[in-house]
C-alpha cells in the first residue's frame, strides 16, 4: 500500500504502527455472513496498518484487503 494523503492538510502520510501494552498485531475482527467483506474475501481477522501524518498528527488505520 502507498503512503495516502492526510485528509486535514493534504501532506504525504508516513506508514507507522499503533501498539498496546502487551498486544502484538492489531487486527479488524470481520464476520463472513455474505456481506461485503464475505464478497472481498477478509478473513475474520485482517491486518491493520497505520499512518500518521507529520504534519497535523492525524492518524489512519487500513485494512489490508489483500490478504
Amino acid at each position: 500500500m502507498s503512503e495516502p494523503h492526510c485528509p486535514a492538510c493534504d501532506a504525504r502520510m508516513e506508514r507507522t504502527n499503533v501498539t498496546a501494552e502487551g498486544v502484538g498485531d492489531l487486527y479488524v475482527e470481520t464476520g463472513r455472513d455474505g456481506g461485503v467483506l464475505d464478497r472481498l474475501g477478509v478473513g475474520h481477522q485482517t491486518p491493520l496498518h497505520a499512518f500518521l501524518c507529520p504534519g497535523c498528527g492525524m492518524t489512519q488505520l487500513y485494512a489490508d484487503l489483500s490478504e
